[in-house]
C-alpha cells in the first residue's frame, strides 16, 4: 500500500464519520431528496432543495443541531441524550 492508498483511505474514512456523526433524520432526508431530485428540471431541484434544507433547519433535530453548534456541546444524537 504505497502513499496515495493511504491518503485516499484518510479521505474516504473522514467522509464515513460525517456521515456516521451526522443527524440521522436530516441523512435520510438527503438521500430522499437526491432520489427526488434525479432526473428533474433545474428549477424543480432548486425548489425541491431549499425546501427540504427549510424543513431540516425547522425540525426538532435541526434545532437541536443548531443548539449544540452555539452551545459548543455534542448534539443529543451523539451523546445519547434528548
Amino acid at each position: 500500500m504505497g502513499a496515495d492508498d493511504t491518503e485516499v483511505d484518510r479521505i474516504i474514512a473522514k467522509y464515513v464519520n460525517d456521515l456516521l456523526t451526522s443527524a440521522p433524520q436530516a441523512v435520510a432526508a438527503a438521500k430522499a431528496l437526491i432520489r427526488g431530485v434525479a432526473g428533474a428540471a433545474p428549477d424543480a431541484v432548486t425548489e425541491l432543495t431549499v425546501n427540504a434544507i427549510a424543513d431540516r433547519r425547522a425540525s426538532a433535530e435541526g434545532q437541536e443541531g443548531m443548539r449544540a453548534f452555539l452551545e459548543k456541546r455534542t448534539p443529543s444524537w451523539l451523546s445519547g441524550g434528548s
